[in-house]
């Protein structure tokens, strides 16, 4: 579930392509360029052996149709629990139609928003995106570990096999995350 807001700023240079470190321009599933549609983001990071830094474990860029396509993919069961799981999440933010709000982007991309816990305090996070040309048109989320092992319990065997077999249509990888697939399976669902 996602929410749109009266929204709209550079993107970030989080979400930039680890590959160029610019922003993505064209789909990872399909290979077409965003042109001016929607498309999504997710990178997901773990801490390393040593705990010192993060290191990217994935990340994709997918255009509103193969998302569409994607979302279509998923379990009945799964996507029911999936969309109650985000309506109970406590720390959604809320907002009235007439609610102006300042937004804190530092914040919103450097903690948990299920959790409220700084990244310094996580082992691994999703960062997850929505943008539309060269603009960020949604609030940015971090998701934690808790939030994602509660996540990867919602899905049925069904939506885990979709997912696992996701990885495989994504036409253009970054080079850690093709030696990484090559080597084993990704042990996280992808969350957008």
């Amino acid at each position: 579930m996602h929410f749109f807001f009266n929204f709209s700023e550079d993107i970030p240079e989080e979400f930039y392509s680890s590959e160029n470190h610019q922003p993505h321009t064209e789909c990872s599933v399909c290979g077409n360029g965003f042109g001016n549609g929607h498309y999504f983001i997710e990178k997901a990071f773990q801490r390393t052996h040593d705990k010192t830094e993060f290191q990217l474990s994935f990340e994709y860029a997918i255009c509103e149709r193969c998302k569409t396509d994607m979302m279509q993919s998923i379990s009945k069961e799964s996507m029911q629990r999936m969309q109650e799981f985000a309506m109970n999440m406590g720390g959604m933010p809320r907002l009235e139609n007439s609610e102006e709000v300042e937004i804190d982007m530092n914040y919103m991309l450097n903690h948990c928003i299920a959790t409220g816990k700084p990244l310094d305090s996580l082992d691994e996070y999703h960062l997850v995106g929505i943008m539309r040309g060269e603009k960020l048109v949604q609030l940015p989320i971090v998701y934690g570990e808790s939030f994602i092992e509660e996540y990867s319990e919602l899905l049925s065997e069904e939506t885990k096999g979709f997912f696992d077999d996701f990885f495989n249509n994504i036409t253009v990888l970054p080079p850690t995350l093709a030696k990484i697939l090559e080597d084993e399976k990704p042990r996280r669902p992808v969350l957008i």
